[in-house]
């Protein structure tokens, strides 16, 4: 079954949020301040489909054609001069069909996009497990974190404690299968490597 094709406003931003996420932004440039009072008019309309904006991942000199699905949830702060400080929630993710650098009538780029799945509910491997079981232990020995309250099911379970940067989160967007398996279990390696080399350092000494 083909995925539905909807307009959706941009708002390209090195921000990659997970479902329920939020984060705060400063609104500055005209283009954008214009994207941000239609979104306010919308949320106190009640018009909650239309309190929706994309933010295409910007990592490195490159936008994505993937990126964060977001509503806005408040504006915090009106400035002299109309910029604004907001907090905006991920709801889901999309993948960009079309890109328009200026969306009809708007000073704002756009585009016509389809949702995509980040599938955050498949399950860990037992190998997988295995790892976040040993990461556990050293997180629980070097800050004292109370792991029981650590979920380690799901791929959602795993992103909700683990900080992952950004970069890494659009990574698993993008990646399926056996890339995506890999990816994974090399996030965990590092994260061990790290921790280890952390323990080391507050026990007097660093490995080479």
């Amino acid at each position: 079954m083909a995925r539905r094709s909807y307009s959706l406003p941009f708002f390209p931003l090195g921000v990659f949020l997970l479902p329920g996420e939020r984060t705060g932004l400063h609104i500055f440039e005209p283009r954008y301040r214009q994207l941000i009072e239609e979104l306010e008019q919308a949320l106190e309309s009640g018009l909650e489909g239309s309190n929706r904006f994309g933010i295409p991942f910007h990592y490195e000199d490159m936008t994505a054609s993937t990126g964060s699905l977001a509503r806005l949830v408040e504006v915090k702060k009106v400035h002299p001069g109309g910029r604004k400080d907001i907090v905006v929630e991920c709801v889901g993710h999309f993948e960009t069909q079309r890109f328009q650098q200026q969306m009809e009538a708007k000073l704002y780029p756009g585009g016509h996009v389809v949702d995509r799945d980040m599938n955050l509910g498949h399950p860990l491997t037992a190998a997988q497990r295995e790892r976040i079981g040993e990461i556990k232990t050293l997180l629980q020995n070097s800050k004292d974190v109370d792991v029981d309250q650590l979920s380690d099911q799901t791929l959602q379970d795993l992103t909700q404690w683990l900080g992952l940067p950004p970069a890494h989160k659009h990574r698993l967007l993008i990646l399926s299968g056996a890339q995506r398996a890999a990816f994974i279990d090399g996030v965990l390696r590092w994260t061990k490597l790290v921790l280890q080399q952390e323990v080391h350092i507050h026990k007097g000494f660093f490995p080479n």
